[in-house]
């Protein structure tokens, strides 16, 4: 019997039973890679080559790209590459694999221990993001997670949005798994009350006062419940 023990920040012990888990559900930005590299991508980096591109000023620059931005806030757009390359005139892509860019992202701690110690245990592993493909395909390149999931997977390719209550329901099919057996790992709240309505259990890696339910934990880091796996 695998029961996880997780304390909250206020050091209050919560118990989750993970009595005949066998799939993970395992969010990228946040949780694995730091997010960092997007805050700094999207709302530095873009502001300034926008501000070169269309000869403004750097703070008009940030009110127009920020504002455009919010708009989009919880849509498929906001993560779609192609679609700001149309609106903002400029190569996201390869502004994204620019040196500058690559150069901030960064692999959170003991990541890969958590993800060794689970397969070793003979989970299913399936990274789930709502990162544009071309997002994914880079961040992989740069650190190969890949090789400890079985399958690598972008909310856009099911043309939804994790924030979708739709995709969960076409996930559970696309994957064939059971979510009784199932846990998502995720650092976004909207993203978690989504998937709730699937009857899928979450953990939420958080540093907010979160005091967690039967269907959510919460737990600081994703490397926090290694030790209590045993």
């Amino acid at each position: 019997m695998i029961v996880m023990l997780i304390y909250s920040r206020n050091d209050t012990l919560i118990t989750m039973n993970l009595k005949g888990m066998k799939n993970f559900l395992i969010d990228m930005d946040g949780v694995l890679l730091d997010i960092a590299y997007d805050n700094f991508f999207w709302q530095k980096h873009v502001p300034q080559i926008y501000a070169n591109e269309k000869g403004c000023d750097l703070d008009q620059a940030i009110r127009i790209t920020h504002t455009l931005f919010h708009y989009k806030k919880g849509s498929r757009d906001w993560y779609d590459l192609d679609y700001w390359s149309n609106i903002l005139g400029i190569d996201i892509v390869k502004e994204k694999k620019s040196e500058l860019s690559v150069s901030k992202i960064k692999i959170k701690d003991g990541v890969i221990d958590v993800l060794i110690e689970l397969k070793n245990r003979g989970m299913k592993l399936f990274l789930v993001t709502n990162a544009h493909r071309k997002t994914l395909d880079l961040k992989l390149e740069k650190y190969p997670l890949h090789k400890y999931f079985d399958e690598a997977i972008s909310a856009h390719d099911f043309n939804y949005i994790k924030e979708d209550i739709q995709f969960w329901y076409l996930l559970r099919n696309y994957l064939n798994i059971d979510y009784n057996e199932t846990i998502l790992v995720e650092d976004t709240m909207t993203n978690i009350q989504s998937a709730r309505h699937s009857k899928l259990r979450s953990l939420y890696v958080t540093h907010s006062e979160y005091s967690g339910d039967e269907w959510v934990k919460p737990i600081e880091c994703f490397s926090k419940f290694i030790p209590c796996l045993d």
